[in-house]
């Protein structure tokens, strides 16, 4: 009974306009296209995995009541959007470059979208009102704008000339070999993978964590002595995210 009259429900809703199922399941397709977007551009392989992620559970809305790909949604929505909120707003802070705000900014809100369809899908499916999905469209869209507005306040870090300039690419350093003098050091770390990584070194207290785009630096006190550097990310490290540091007296 309860089955039938979900069905009945649904088709009055796709006459009157935007349903929460239709609306999570073209979140669903905007994050897919979106993550798989970017995965191509940066070369990202943990972008490439969400966006199939995200592709598996958009097909799953349209099977049967839907139930299993809004669930599924919903969970990489939060995931996306824990990672690519904290790297807007990191990114803004440091005053990164304005394509960095853009990139996070945008994917946190295309994640939160899609969060709020499946949450919106999954407890009031079977309302008959349209408004609650337009709702979501219009408050996503708010939280990218405002997040790209207080970026663009914001001026960018500059490096100093001899500070060491790490990148982070495609889940590794581009250089493994690093070398400086004892006493105060500067490394400053450019990530343009999607997800977080960072530059840690734990002898000497040392944890510098950079979102996608940004460019930022860590200053701190070495004695002479080789330090192994690594990615803390889990699974950065085993993937080969590590190096040396040589101080020279």
């Amino acid at each position: 009974m309860n089955v039938a009259t979900d069905r009945l429900t649904e088709k009055k809703q796709v006459r009157s306009g935007l349903t929460w199922r239709r609306l999570v399941f073209l979140a669903g397709i905007l994050a897919t296209v979106a993550m798989g977007a970017v995965a191509l551009l940066l070369g990202d392989i943990e972008a490439g995995v969400v966006a199939m992620g995200f592709a598996v559970a958009t097909w799953l809305t349209r099977v049967r009541r839907g139930t299993l790909g809004a669930i599924g949604v919903a969970l990489a929505s939060v995931i996306t959007l824990f990672f690519m909120l904290t790297a807007a707003v990191t990114n803004i802070r440091a005053g990164s470059a304005m394509s960095s705000v853009f990139v996070s900014a945008g994917l946190a809100a295309v994640a939160l979208l899609g969060l709020v369809a499946a949450l919106g899908f999954l407890t009031r499916r079977s309302s008959p009102s349209t408004t609650g999905p337009w709702a979501a469209v219009i408050s996503s869209s708010l939280v990218l704008i405002g997040l790209v507005v207080w970026g663009a306040s914001t001026a960018r870090a500059e490096t100093k000339a001899g500070d060491i300039h790490l990148v982070a690419k495609n889940v590794a350093f581009t250089e493994t070999e690093l070398a400086t003098t004892a006493g105060e050091v500067t490394v400053t770390l450019e990530n343009k993978d999607l997800f977080w990584h960072t530059f840690t070194i734990e002898e000497l207290g040392v944890d510098l964590r950079v979102p996608v785009g940004a460019q930022l630096p860590i200053t701190f006190d070495a004695p002479p002595g080789e330090y192994e550097f690594v990615c803390d990310i889990p699974g950065h490290t085993e993937a080969g995210m590590s190096g040396t540091l040589t101080v020279e007296g």
